[in-house]
């Protein structure tokens, strides 16, 4: 008597599905065909990695390649799905929270930001302004959270991110704007977690710029007469633009693992382990940068 045939389980390759999925966004990304701030909306659809995962394990004794189309359809859906949803602009209701702070007594600042998931544009204030920062925010997926201090004469001021008791599908991206007096010396410190960053330093006095972003589009214009100013910035998964003024010479050692790298040589030509404008020693003003991004691109202009 011959023996119940066995039903044979497949091996569906579902991580190898996914990096082919993230290496089609990143690649269109790269081609500047998708924003690089489309991070913030497609976050949303985590829960579809565990759908994927479920499918892979009800479907295993199917074919392996009718269930690896199934979840690239499932992927992209939600590709396509998020593409729609995503979009900068102020949700309805237009700006919810306006701060400002006078300039008073303050001699200097340290700037803290820590910004989840939207739109953040920073800049400078009018040169006659009699404040230090003015901010707005629009409700999205959380109000800007202030606080400030000043002690002697220096400013701290931390701006995060609150949380808000809405619904998940009813979230909006967020969109800060902040901007700051021209005059004062200011140390800034900005973590943000998904979104796109228009960060307008040319007119600002900005001594000390750190900057740590896991993924999204960050477009950076450096000071341009500080006299030095020290920059770090780290990306995960992101778009990075830097664009240097005229006249402001620099020193960038740059460690790029997956990221595209872009920059004008003519104008900051290699020199061992940095690129270095010929005039960097003498110049009256100059940046010291350093940039650490894994995935993207990066370019410096």
């Amino acid at each position: 008597m011959s023996e119940p045939k066995q039903q044979r389980d497949y091996h569906v390759p579902v991580w190898g599905i996914f990096l082919l999925f993230l290496g089609v966004v990143f690649l269109l990304q790269t081609f500047n065909v998708l924003p690089w701030g489309l991070w913030g909306t497609l976050w949303r659809f985590w829960p579809v990695l565990l759908i994927v995962i479920g499918l892979s394990i009800l479907l295993r004794r199917s074919n392996p390649w009718l269930v690896g189309a199934l979840i690239l359809v499932l992927l992209f859906a939600s590709l396509g799905i998020a593409i729609c949803q995503y979009g900068p602009s102020l949700p309805a209701g237009g700006v919810t929270k306006s701060y400002s702070e006078p300039l008073g007594s303050l001699e200097r600042a340290q700037i803290q930001i820590n910004f989840n998931a939207g739109s953040l544009t920073m800049g400078s204030l009018p040169p006659d302004s009699p404040n230090f920062v003015e901010a707005a925010s629009g409700r999205g997926n959380g109000d800007m959270k202030v606080v400030f201090q000043n002690q002697d004469g220096e400013g701290s001021l931390f701006l995060s991110t609150e949380r808000t008791n809405r619904r998940f599908w009813d979230e909006a991206e967020a969109k800060w704007e902040v901007r700051f007096n021209r005059t004062l010396p200011l140390t800034i410190d900005i973590k943000s977690a998904v979104g796109n960053l228009d960060l307008d330093f040319s007119e600002l006095a900005v001594t000390e710029l750190q900057m740590d972003i896991d993924a999204g589009n960050c477009m950076v214009k450096m000071p341009s007469s500080t006299g030095t100013t020290q920059a770090y910035i780290k990306a995960d998964v992101a778009n990075i633009e830097v664009t240097i003024p005229e006249g402001v010479a620099v020193k960038l050692k740059v460690d790029t693992d997956l990221s595209a790298f872009e920059i004008n040589e003519s104008r900051f030509p290699r020199k061992g382990d940095y690129y270095i404008s010929p005039d960097f020693e003498s110049a009256k003003n100059r940046i010291e940068l350093e940039l650490d991004c894994d995935i993207g691109r990066v370019q410096v202009k």
